[in-house]
């Protein structure tokens, strides 16, 4: 791992956030004052902790993708290139917000690097994102560019189309760029991504990059949320508390500079950006990247590249473990898995554990900032049943509240998790009424998730408020009971919901998608298995809706809102 202290950072002098973007809420000075005295905040933007590694290792492989390889100065020298043009000819500056939306490709890297070179935000819409979300995007953020993948990435969507066709309503949006090998395939306006990373300029730059003044007190990037229910919020994260973040998720995952981290989830989304690229390129390791995310793919690429480390949803772990030809991948190079953003099922964990003697992150995160994560040296029991503790225990402060918020809870008992520190956001981008909500006059942020602090100092997550359903006066936390009911014989995969219920308020309801082989499953059959597991009557399912898949979200997380919606379409029509 590169050490943090070869490189120049401002420790000694707090900064201030001079941004004035509106609808943006910034750390106050005194927090930053605070951050930076106690060297959790380093002062340093993304691009430093990259030129950093390309100051100490500059032949070492930053990247590598099914087209090119890219040393860590080679990739210091493109996004430079970059930066110059988008400067230069884009005529971005500071604080403009940037829409990307791109696949796992070191084409991202080089764009989020330059970026970072002249202070311009990064949006992260999605590749599963379509019409209806960049709309959303592009006016939430009155962004001035887009990037999208053309003819290089087979993405299976025409991503230049859906943000050509709408350009033309956002006068903001003044630069399209597209990763293409043909450039004749690009329509009117927009430019080659090679073109102007290769520095293709009408005259001579006057800017001079290292002159560009970035203050890392302001934001850095802009995260989505999941967007579960109606269009994802925007959610800004300043240099400092994102690098912060990369650091200490480095340090908890134990990434060494010789180890090949790769993404499983989209590159934009926090899970990948945050966990698995910040956390990889503070250590100056090297990052493989693969466009498409299926099992087949993925595995490849660990046996290609000698992965080591990355962040799967749970549903992945589920498909490589079930895969009919896992035996011919060689996957031994395995070192370290980190997994999260729903239930990882306990199962998963052990046969990961026993069958690559891997060392087990299970995590709980939010792109808002809060990591819970087990170590990998923890005991598997602790990894496979509990999220074990924050990644940075001494400077994240966390709070286990009751309904009141005002109260914490009882060690041992659930509760609202309540987060503020060096490594969480603000505020929503302009969404005051969200804002006002979730956020007190002190700072902190109440997340919405039910978790508890078990006696032995993990934490432990029973899932969404919302996940919580309230049968006549009992609260029964959704994930909890999923454990119970995917130990069926015929159940291959649950959600549980709450289905609307006059008299009681809500009645326990489940959707399942069976082992190969069923057709059916009863109430009746549930109600006997789960009495004999000790589980109490009301916990237990009235009502079971057989599918053949679970919805899901962009991001692959079973879609618990399309499931409500379904379950009162049928109620309604019957």
């Amino acid at each position: 791992m590169v050490n943090a202290h070869s490189y120049t950072y401002m420790q000694e002098s707090a900064c201030t956030p001079t941004t004035d973007i509106e609808g943006y809420v910034p750390f106050p000075d005194d927090r930053c004052q605070e951050y930076v005295e106690d060297g959790y905040w380093r002062n340093l933007t993304f691009h430093d902790v990259l030129d950093r590694v390309a100051d100490d290792a500059p032949e070492r492989t930053a990247v590598v993708g099914p087209h090119r390889e890219l040393s860590y100065a080679e990739l210091v020298e493109n996004s430079r290139g970059l930066a110059t043009y988008l400067a230069e000819e884009a005529g971005l500056e500071r604080n403009d917000f940037v829409v990307f939306q791109l696949p796992n490709s070191s084409e991202f890297l080089e764009a989020f690097f330059a970026c970072s070179r002249i202070g311009v935000i990064p949006v992260m819409l999605l590749p599963r994102h379509r019409e209806a979300e960049a709309r959303h995007v592009l006016e939430l953020t009155e962004a001035k560019a887009v990037f999208a993948a053309g003819d290089r990435y087979r993405t299976g969507f025409d991503h230049v189309s859906l943000l050509d066709d709408v350009r033309d309503d956002f006068d903001d949006l003044t630069h399209s760029f597209a990763i293409v090998d043909d450039e004749e395939t690009l329509p009117d306006g927009w430019t080659s991504f090679d073109a102007a990373r290769d520095g293709e300029l009408a005259s001579d730059p006057s800017v001079d990059l290292d002159e560009i003044e970035v203050n890392p007190c302001n934001p850095g990037v802009l995260l989505l949320s999941g967007g579960t229910t109606g269009m994802p919020k925007g959610i800004p994260r300043t240099y400092n508390d994102y690098v912060f973040q990369w650091e200490y998720m480095a340090e908890v995952s134990g990434i060494e500079s010789d180890w090949v981290a790769f993404p499983s989830v989209p590159i934009g989304h926090n899970a990948s950006l945050n966990c698995v690229i910040g956390a990889a390129i503070w250590a100056g390791a090297t990052i493989a990247v693969e466009p498409v995310l299926k099992p087949d793919a993925l595995m490849s690429l660990i046996e290609r590249h000698g992965g080591n480390y990355s962040l799967p949803i749970p549903t992945q772990l589920i498909d490589i473990l079930e895969h009919p030809d896992l035996e011919e991948y060689d996957l031994s190079s395995l070192e370290v898995l980190v997994s999260g953003g729903q239930k990882v099922r306990p199962k998963a964990v052990y046969e990961f554990v026993d069958r690559w003697d891997i060392g087990f992150c299970n995590i709980f995160g939010m792109a808002e900032g809060p990591l819970i994560c087990t170590r990998p040296a923890d005991d598997v029991d602790v990894q496979a049943h509990t999220v074990g503790t924050p990644i940075a225990p001494h400077a994240d402060e966390v709070r286990i509240v009751d309904e009141s918020r005002e109260k914490e809870v009882p060690q041992g008992d659930a509760g609202e998790l309540s987060v503020r520190g060096p490594g969480f956001f603000t505020g929503y981008l302009r969404h005051e009424e969200e804002n006002e909500e979730n956020f007190d006059e002190d700072g902190w942020f109440y997340t919405e998730d039910v978790l508890a602090l078990n006696e032995d100092g993990n934490y432990e997550v029973y899932g969404r408020l919302k996940d919580t359903i309230i049968r006549g006066g009992e609260n029964i936390y959704a994930p909890g009971l999923e454990d119970e009911i995917i130990e069926h014989e015929k159940v291959e995969n649950v959600a549980v919901i709450g289905i609307p219920d006059d008299r009681l308020g809500e009645r326990v309801g489940a959707y399942v998608e069976l082992v190969d082989g069923y057709d059916d499953l009863t109430v009746e059959e549930m109600g006997s298995f789960l009495e004999d597991q000790g589980i109490a009557v009301f916990k237990r399912p009235e009502r079971i809706e057989v599918v053949e898949e679970l919805p899901r979200t962009e991001v692959g997380k079973i879609s618990k809102t399309d499931l409500r919606d379904d379950i009162v379409d049928k109620l309604e029509n019957e």
